[in-house]
């Protein structure tokens, strides 16, 4: 239902920036060259008026509550003595103020962009060691059962798909997010191939 929903809201946005392109203001941004870029409510007000500020209100809400339950958890573990409560109220009021700033909180779409970025080559290490160790023939928990402090396989599988892609990012102006995806995949098999090399030459 979540994945259908999110699916769904994301076509409902493309055919509010449709309605929206029409609009004299975005007309004028186009004949200059430039896309039009636009903030959620202004957009929802443009095509439905109030109710759409009601929508993006309502809607924001309900996307927010589940991160911010996790942010909560996340302080909670910082600060143990806390409440549950408290941690995800302080959390709320923080992201809310933040959000009262749209030239601050459309920023946060870059630093999560490059947060995923920088993460997901971690969970393409766990996703391969777990489902492809034995078909390739390497020790899974290696760093824990050769008694390693850490696992040199899985620092150079992170770091080096990050660098190389971020370079390519920065580059040829290339959204972060367009690239998690192969950084992901190339983790996973760099991680493979040094492992084998790394386990092999220690056998």
């Amino acid at each position: 239902g979540m994945y259908v929903g999110h699916y769904m809201a994301w076509i409902a946005a493309a055919l509010l920036y449709a309605v929206y392109l029409k609009t004299p203001e975005a007309q004028m941004m186009l004949s200059n060259g430039n896309a039009p870029t636009v903030a959620p409510g202004p957009l929802a007000y443009n095509a439905i008026g109030v109710f759409g500020i009601i929508t993006v209100v309502l809607a924001g809400w309900t996307t927010a509550n589940p991160t911010i339950y996790r942010a909560g958890l996340a302080f909670q573990a910082i600060i143990p003595k806390v409440s549950t409560f408290w941690v995800t109220i302080i959390a709320g009021s923080i992201a809310t103020i933040a959000g009262i700033f749209p030239a601050f909180a459309m920023k946060l779409l870059d630093f999560v962009a490059f947060y995923g970025f920088m993460l997901a080559p971690v969970g393409a290490i766990i996703v391969f060691e777990y489902f492809y160790s034995e078909r390739f023939g390497i020790q899974k928990f290696y760093a824990e059962k050769a008694d390693l402090k850490y696992n040199p396989a899985v620092l150079i599988a992170w770091i080096l798909p990050f660098i190389i892609f971020y370079f390519i990012s920065v580059k040829y102006d290339i959204f972060l997010s367009f690239l998690t995806l192969p950084a992901w995949i190339s983790s996973g098999l760099i991680f493979l191939i040094i492992s084998k090399y790394m386990q092999g030459s220690k056998g």
